[in-house]
Order: C-alpha cells, then structure tokens, then sequence
C-alpha cells in the first residue's frame, strides 16, 4: 500500500530558511561619537534551497513513504478572526529573511502543496489525516510540533537530528487531549483555558483517556469554566482555539469552515 506523508511545510520553511541565514553589523558613529550598532540579517538563497530540498528528503525517507504533500499556512486566520488576541505575542517575532521567498520555492518541487484560505498548515495537515477521500491508500502527519496529539493520526516527529518517533493517536486519546488543552489553554498561543487549571488539575478532572465520552469530557470542562464565574461560550471559545481541524470540520469544496460545538 502506498504511503503519503503529510508534512508540516511551515517548520521545513522555519528550519531551512534559519540554517541559511547569517548576519553583520553596520557600525555608525553618533553625535556623541558613541558607536550604534546596527544588525543587517541576509540569508542565501541557494543554500536555502538546498536544504529545503534535503530536509523534504529525510522526512520522506525516515518515514518510510512513497509520497509527500506539503501544507503551508494561509495569510489569514479564523480562529484571528473570533479571537483577536490569538498569537499576538507573536507579532514581535521576526521571520527568518528567505522565509516568504522559501514559501514560494517549495511549491516548485513537484510535491502537491496545500494552501487553503484562514488555515493554519496544522489544521490542513489534521483534515487531509483524517479524510478518507482526499488521500488514499496509508497516511501519517509529520511535524516538530507536538500539538498533533489532538488529532487522530499516524504521526511521526523528528528524525533530523534526534531519532524519528512514531506515534499512533486514536480518537479517544485525541479527544482527550483536545478537553485537556482547552481546560490548559495555550499562553503563547494567546487562549488562557481555564483559571486555577493546571495540568495536574485538568488530568484529575478529566480521568484517564478512554473512560469518558467527549460529551461527558466537554460537560466536566463546562462545568468547571463557570464554576470559575465564567460562561459556556469562554469554554467553547477556548476550545475553537485548541482544536486543530479534522475532516468532519472542513469542506474542501466550498472552504467552509465549522466551528466546534457539541451541545
């Protein structure tokens, strides 16, 4: 049977365009003839090629696949949209100088590149694993994020420099851990969760995966949002902010996205 890798393209950009970026500094003289130093950043646009194609390679040979499609992140954001403050710490971040001329080489390759309209490339990456329709045949994710294991996959990470390692996420263990995030919340990622909710706590809440229905997890982190004198639509706000997309979430003809909701 054939095997399909699902690749995160955002961190293949990230690290390529990183690896092949270098800098100097300009130094100019002030008024008080002090020295301001100034960073100039540059990246090598063929050596960034290079290694997008070889990291591209290594994912396809470490996981053992026939096939790759590559998912990238679109310029605009849904969960943005219903939640201003989502990754707006990350504003200050600053792309890596071939990060957008990388974007564009590595749709030149010959892979099949999925860039589809308010979606994150892990939510595309989640709904391509989950379809029976859009991929055939024998399919995992691979990514260095860990935030997949709320989705029910194949999944493998690394395989760079580290060992790859494989992991077989059920619906029942991705479910749970989509609860689990949305009591958590993500900080960096600009969603609180739940106050007073630590991970410890929200495992006690939540119990050991596989003992409770998503319906019965969803009503425990409910109740446990308005004990905390806030509302259900806080709950289902952080949970449209945890949840990475899976098929039943996306229609790939009309790009109509559906929120998450289960009451």
């Amino acid at each position: 049977m054939q095997r399909t890798v699902i690749i995160d393209g955002d961190i293949i950009i990230y690290k390529a365009a990183e690896a092949s970026e270098d800098s100097f500094i300009i130094e100019t003289e002030s008024e008080v003839d002090n020295f301001i130093y100034r960073t100039v950043l540059y990246g090598n646009k063929e050596i960034a090629r290079d290694i997008t194609k070889r990291l591209i390679e290594k994912v396809i040979k470490a996981t053992k696949s026939d096939n790759a499609v590559i998912c990238l992140t679109s310029s605009t954001n849904f969960r943005k949209e219903i939640n201003p403050a989502y990754k707006i710490n990350r504003k200050k971040h600053i792309k890596p100088v071939v990060f957008n001329y990388l974007r564009e080489y590595i749709k030149t390759l010959g892979f099949k590149v999925f860039i589809k309209d308010k979606l994150e490339a892990d939510d595309i990456a989640g709904i391509l694993a989950t379809s029976d329709k859009i991929i055939k045949g024998d399919k995992c994710i691979w990514s260095l994020d860990k935030d997949f294991r709320t989705i029910p996959c194949k999944f493998a990470r690394g395989g760079f420099e580290d060992k790859l390692v494989r992991t077989l996420i059920t619906r029942e263990q991705a479910d749970w851990y989509f609860m689990y995030q949305t009591l958590t919340g993500d900080v960096t990622d600009g969603y609180k969760g739940c106050p007073d909710i630590g991970k410890t706590r929200a495992k006690k809440l939540l119990g050991n995966i596989g003992d409770k229905t998503l319906q019965e997890m969803w009503e425990i982190v409910k109740t446990a949002y308005i004990n905390k004198e806030l509302t259900r639509e806080d709950a289902l706000l952080n949970a449209r902010m945890a949840r990475i997309l899976r098929a039943e979430d996306y229609d790939f003809k009309t790009g109509e996205i559906k929120l998450w909701d289960i009451d």
